[in-house]
């Protein structure tokens, strides 16, 4: 009978005392492990893939428009602040009106553009031109001039109706934001679930 050794023999020096794996009768030794996935795993994969993304596309594009009606309306927001301060400053009239630099539309959703005085027919001296809006939004102003808003030289709103002004901005029928210019020269946004006729 052998005696097992222990880790250190009488010399005090380390055996090596790892053994050997131990494998049972028929398997080999060195067998090798599949990796990777089967055909019928992959499919499966792929088909809740697709199931995923029919269904969150449509959700994803909903959420692209409203993010595109929202920015156009800060941005309008910001365009009647800006020339409501520059009307403050200037300590006259100061017009938003409808066009760019290359187009004479009178849409507002074609772009729109700042520029001193009350009678501008176009966009010519603009002191800051904002692009067009994505396509599929519309602008209505209603309450005074369609084309334009003035402010005066104390920052309230001018037009012919002496009323507030408001715009409509609809994206396909389905967003909408008001934006409703007081007499003072504030502005408001408001939000509904569908556009106005």
């Amino acid at each position: 009978m052998k005696r097992r050794l222990t880790s250190c023999d009488r010399k005090g020096q380390a055996l090596n005392t790892a053994t050997r794996p131990q494998y049972s009768r028929g398997a080999p030794p060195h067998r090798r492990v599949q990796q990777g996935f089967t055909l019928i795993e992959l499919m499966i994969t792929l088909i809740i893939a697709a199931i995923l993304l029919s269904v969150a596309a449509p959700a994803y594009q909903s959420f692209i428009g409203s993010t595109a009606l929202t920015t156009a309306t800060n941005d309008l927001v910001a365009a009647l602040n800006m020339a409501r301060s520059e009307a403050l400053k200037r300590d006259g009239a100061v017009t938003l009106r409808a066009g760019d630099a290359d187009t004479s539309s009178d849409d507002f959703a074609d772009g729109y553009c700042i520029v001193p005085g009350r009678t501008n027919t176009n966009c010519d001296g603009a002191l800051r031109f904002f692009p067009a809006v994505s396509s599929d939004i519309t602008m209505v102003v209603s309450g005074g001039v369609s084309t334009m808003v003035t402010f005066n030289g104390l920052g309230g709103l001018t037009n012919a109706a002496n009323a507030p002004q408001s715009f409509e901005l609809c994206r396909a029928n389905e967003d909408h934001r008001r934006v409703t210019i007081a007499l003072v020269g504030r502005s408001k946004i408001s939000a509904d679930t569908s556009c106005p006729l």
